[in-house]
């Protein structure tokens, strides 16, 4: 974590530009203090007593925005909800796609489904997120008139009432969706057809069960500790993809709150939302090394 606020900071100090340009307009540019504005900004330190400012401030959780003059986790409060819903959404409806899906080809390999959920999957990894958003919204919004393009929830309302934020997340979350669609297909279905092939299966069937019951309790299961692990990698990418997602379908969200600091060369806004993406990493790593001994009772942690 130390080394990644080191590096995030080193990459921003030494990128071109000064953020005091990108908060006065040039034509004020004459007329303010330049001086005394970096000195409110910390600017004018040696740069190892900002990283040390910075880093005090982010642990009390006083850092501020340059371009908002506001705290950080403020900011971030408020940001949060709309990413946190849409990434479950997504790792929802991801997730009870894939398994069938991968289930359905891999008990019938080799035939024009298993090539067609295939191809689907190559498709999927090879298209990117913020072509499918586009089409989406050419079909859906401009074409249709069925959703909005735009925004949370209507202009004018407050909270999160299932009626009114319905109809704006259902397009950013089947992309956020399809974007980790395809590789959790192609992990289940290889883990499927492994575990066919195990001793305690053939035996399975030998002992008269249905196929239905040998599917969902033996293979299934045994087969979730691959798919567990594609998953505690990619809930972190959903953070990353997020940017594309709300900055297209103007989502007022953690990915467009990183988007924007970064454009603005608001060094408090971005080091926290890579202080945030690292935790998520670890943290999710964690779960998932924890959640194997939950799926297969032969592991267990001393």
């Amino acid at each position: 974590m130390v080394g990644v606020t080191v590096i995030t900071f080193g990459m921003m100090v030494l990128a071109p530009g000064d953020p005091v340009t990108l908060l006065v307009s040039p034509e004020q540019l004459g007329t303010v203090d330049v001086a005394v504005l970096r000195a409110q900004l910390g600017l004018d330190q040696p740069l190892p007593l900002q990283y040390a400012a910075t880093m005090s401030a982010l642990v009390t959780g006083q850092l501020r925005s340059f371009r908002e003059r506001r705290p950080v986790s403020e900011m971030i409060g408020d940001a949060l909800p709309p990413t946190v819903l849409l990434a479950l959404l997504a790792l929802t409806l991801a997730v009870a796609l894939a398994l069938p899906i991968a289930l359905a080809s891999a008990v019938r390999p080799n035939t024009p489904l298993d090539h067609g959920v295939t191809v689907f999957s190559l498709m999927g990894i090879s298209l990117p997120g913020f072509w499918f958003a586009l089409v989406l919204i050419l079909v859906f919004t401009d074409r249709l008139r069925w959703l909005p393009a735009s925004g949370f929830r209507p202009v004018g309302t407050v909270g999160f009432a299932p009626g009114d934020v319905l109809p704006y997340v259902i397009m950013p979350t089947v992309v956020l969706a399809l974007s980790i669609l395809p590789f959790l297909v192609r992990y289940a279905r290889s883990a499927i057809i492994e575990t066919l092939g195990q001793e305690y299966v053939l035996v399975a069937h030998g002992k008269g069960l249905s196929q239905g019951r040998v599917l969902i309790r033996h293979v299934l299961r045994n087969s979730l500790i691959p798919v567990v692990t594609l998953l505690g990698l990619l809930v972190p990418t959903l953070l990353s993809g997020s940017v594309v997602v709300e900055t297209i379908f103007a989502i007022p969200g953690i990915g467009r709150l990183a988007l924007q600091g970064a454009l603005s060369r608001d060094y408090p806004v971005v080091i926290t939302m890579t202080v945030l993406g690292a935790a998520l990493i670890v943290v999710s790593n964690l779960l998932t090394d924890l959640s194997y001994a939950l799926l297969d009772p032969r592991i267990r942690y001393d």
